[in-house]
């Protein structure tokens, strides 16, 4: 009956058993479908999302990221925080709300304005009373645009706007219908190598970046160098400042962390799959610390960065050497200094209670109370100094218990030796231990005492 009852718990046993490890099958073989919100059909965050989905379906193919178009970040921010994407390309300059998180830092983007050359635009400035293009409401182009021409001393009023769709500029151009037009677009974007080659344009220089970063902390200088957009006729003609600010991919909260773990893994070291699909792979610039960027950094991507991070006593070592090094050398110069100035305490204890000891056996010796008085009195001078010693700290506070009891032991001999010492020499004392009578009217019992030979000579002088 027992071994029934044990077989059938082995069985129940490795049926659970086997239950579980179904379960942790499919979850982890399952396929994970994430929605990644790009830009427009043709644009670069497109035709990367569209490079990115390969290359993560050839290296884990449990990811399955599905691409879908946008007209820019302001819309993939959008559609992030309301659960329609879970992950999303956007400008550096973009706000992040409170649920959103980066994932990784992606190619830089410039902000290119391409003028007629017939229109004797060579700033920003000139864009006074002139029609430009901008990419359509949603697109971060458009709000930097109004951003950037507010440094210039513009707004919309000097400015007449209109909207143009990117496949539309190259014609708007073409036919005068604008005067300029303005985007943020991935340096050597086919795009603008095609406006430039095939309409009269030109690219206009953007200054000021470190004063645009005062009020925009995402922007940076950036340089579009000579011939990026043809060589034949250099296009520009020479290097040409602008600015810059580097895409973002984000997720949120709610996204499995070990897949952006996975996801930033694949962008990080498939870097050659990456390229091979989609040359803008090949702007990804390392990043040296990502947690600096002043942005919010995924638990997952967070994992991911960290990973080849050491420990904090290994990045310190030496440096934790040396202090320890150091901290031995001083506490040992210390200690030192403190043995040093113990025995020096101990020395002077030991010279006090040797004065003690030394005026006791004076006491112990006095021949009158006179002798007996200068006695008291060296021995509360010694008893002052002990205490401005201790005062000062050139003794210690242990000290004090020894010098104390020497201290009351010649207190008692000195009151002792005054009870049974005459004020004089050669003055008569009571005996008080049964010594023979000698002299006295009154019946008591009187000892004289031999003068000393100071005052048998001075009895003899007189």
């Amino acid at each position: 009956m027992r071994h029934k009852i044990a077989s059938g718990l082995i069985a129940a046993s490795l049926v659970v058993g086997a239950g579980f490890a179904w379960l942790w099958h499919q979850e982890h073989r399952s396929e994970r479908v994430l929605v990644l919100a790009s830009g427009p059909r043709l644009s670069e965050y497109h035709d990367f999302a569209q490079a990115l989905s390969h290359v993560v379906a050839a290296l884990e193919p449990r990811l399955n990221i599905r691409v879908i178009e946008t007209f820019g970040s302001e819309e993939n921010m959008t559609l992030l925080a309301d659960g329609t994407a879970q992950l999303a390309l956007i400008a550096g300059s973009t706000m992040l709300d409170g649920r959103a998180s980066v994932v990784d830092f992606l190619f830089p983007e410039m902000f290119h304005l391409l003028a007629r050359e017939d229109m004797g635009i060579t700033r920003v400035a000139d864009l006074r009373g002139r029609v430009v293009g901008l990419p359509p409401l949603g697109s971060t182009s458009r709000t930097m645009f109004w951003r950037l021409i507010q440094h210039y001393g513009l707004d919309q009023w000097d400015v007449k706007a209109m909207t143009i769709e990117p496949y539309e500029a190259e014609h708007a151009l073409r036919t005068g219908a604008i005067d300029a037009y303005f985007v943020v677009i991935a340096l050597g974007s086919p795009f603008i190598t095609g406006i430039l080659s095939r309409t009269p344009t030109e690219l206009v220089p953007i200054d000021q970046a470190a004063a645009l970063r005062l009020t925009l902390p995402a922007l940076r200088a950036g340089q579009i160098p000579t011939g990026t957009y043809g060589g034949a006729r250099p296009a520009p003609p020479s290097d040409l400042p602008t600015v810059a600010e580097r895409t973002l991919l984000v997720t949120t909260a709610a996204v499995d962390p070990d897949d952006i773990y996975d996801l930033t893994r694949i962008i990080r070291e498939g870097r050659q799959e990456l390229v091979a699909a989609e040359l803008r792979a090949a702007l990804i610039e390392p990043v040296e610390d990502p947690f600096q960027q002043g942005l919010p950094i995924n638990p997952g991507a967070a994992k991911y960065f960290r990973r080849d991070k050491p420990l904090f006593v290994v990045r310190y070592t030496e440096t934790m050497g040396f202090l320890l090094s150091a901290g031995m050398l001083i506490a040992s110069t210390l200690w030192q200094i403190k043995l040093r100035s113990d025995r020096r305490a101990k020395n002077r204890a030991d010279n006090h209670n040797a004065k003690i000891i030394e005026l006791t056996e004076q006491a112990q010796n006095a021949k009158n109370r006179r002798e007996l008085d200068v006695v008291r009195q060296d021995l509360v001078a010694t008893f002052k100094r002990v205490f401005a010693d201790l005062d000062e700290d050139r003794i210690t506070p242990t000290a004090i218990q020894a010098f104390t009891l020497a201290w009351y032991t010649a207190i008692q001999v000195i009151d002792h030796r005054q009870t049974i010492l005459p004020d004089e020499p050669g003055e008569e004392v009571p005996v008080r231990l049964g010594a023979r009578t000698v002299g006295g009217g009154d019946g008591r019992g009187i000892e004289r005492r031999p003068p000393t030979q100071a005052s048998g000579e001075a009895e003899a002088a007189a």
